[in-house]
């Protein structure tokens, strides 16, 4: 299997559920009360949230390198970014690069 993939893969899927966790975190801070373990761990919450932001960027490096591999079309490259930002949808958009590193006749 193709390293870049592999790594794409993983980073992918720890991106996804880290963006469900902050995404999750940032609404119960505002509808909990500030004895909440939402409010109490803020500290945590925003280390978290800070490692999402890194690990995206790596991910949108790995999305980049794929893309120079593959020779993929730019709007295919950038609309998978975008998928990437979505909670859920981010899944099926690894699944869906997957499938495209896999069998290159989907991009072209």
């Amino acid at each position: 299997m193709n390293r870049t993939l592999r790594a794409y893969q993983v980073v992918a899927t720890i991106v996804g559920l880290n963006l469900i966790f902050v995404i999750t975190a940032a609404v119960a801070q505002r509808v909990t009360d500030e004895l909440s373990w939402w409010n109490r761990n803020e500290d945590l919450i925003f280390t978290i949230d800070q490692i999402h932001g890194l690990l995206f960027m790596v991910l949108l490096v790995l999305i980049a390198a794929l893309h120079s591999q593959k020779r993929w079309k730019p709007a295919f490259t950038i609309s998978t970014m975008l998928l990437a930002t979505i909670p859920f949808v981010s899944f099926w958009a690894e699944r869906r690069t997957t499938h495209a590193v896999q069998n290159p006749s989907v991009v072209q």
